[in-house]
């Protein structure tokens, strides 16, 4: 049987007993999924650790689990650390990149207001839980930030403390030169659906971005964000 995973905002010891109270999860674990006393499910805290739980108690109010044994999650890289600096797109765009994100394994999210960003706030709860539901489906032990918007000029300054910043435009160098790239921290942009203008463009080469193309096509701004992701979690070397 499949052991279901959740996140958890408790500390993990074995042996130990915890109560869980939230409406949601009651409903999950017993009306949703149907699970039972001896069943067993993963639950994990964003701090590192995830541990083998096993149902001793369900009723309206609480299920009651003991803590069996710590694991060793090696699926979510620790040392890169990726942080996504996107344009607010239009509402099931924005959420469709936070959610892959996540699965991606991008430590934080950005989002940022540039000159051709048309959207200009957030429905900060719910992409929150979409972040949740990602990183446990995706068999995370962590949840990447969701940040407080930026204009683009506080995130170029921001971004000054990342090992490298990667600028996706389609006026950029190949996508090869990233193998001969070398970071932990690693900061990725992409713009809105109009592009960045040029006065963004020189902002980012003035501050030693390293302009890099997706290719000759024009991609949809979540489809770039999702890419270029991947691309800074997989493709550069450490340092």
């Amino acid at each position: 049987m499949k052991n279901y995973r959740f996140f958890i905002e408790k500390n993990f010891e074995k042996n130990k007993i915890i109560y869980l109270s939230e409406e949601e999860l009651i409903n999950q674990l017993k009306n949703v999924l149907r699970l039972k006393a001896k069943d067993k499910i993963i639950i994990f805290n964003n701090q590192e650790k995830e541990v083998l739980a096993e149902i001793v108690e369900i009723n309206k109010n609480f299920i009651k689990i003991k803590i069996l044994k710590i694991l060793e999650n090696q699926n979510e890289s620790l040392s890169r650390k990726t942080i996504l600096y996107c344009s607010i797109l239009k509402k099931e765009n924005f959420e469709l990149v936070v959610q892959k994100a996540t699965e991606i394994g991008v430590k934080s999210i950005m989002p940022l207001i540039t000159k051709r960003t048309v959207k200009q706030n957030l429905k900060e709860e719910r992409l929150k839980k979409i972040i949740k539901e990602a990183s446990e489906q995706s068999e995370r032990i962590s949840l990447p930030i969701l940040n407080k918007i930026l204009t683009f000029e506080k995130a170029i300054k921001e971004s000054l403390n990342n090992d490298i910043n990667l600028f996706f435009e389609r006026r950029g160098m190949n996508i090869s030169e990233l193998r001969k790239l070398k970071a932990e921290k690693v900061g990725v942009f992409i713009g809105p659906e109009g592009g960045f203008t040029d006065e963004e463009l020189a902002l980012a080469k003035a501050n030693n971005h390293k302009i890099i193309s997706l290719g000759k096509l024009n991609l949809r701004a979540e489809t770039s964000a999702i890419i270029g992701s991947y691309l800074a979690e997989n493709f550069l070397s450490p340092l």
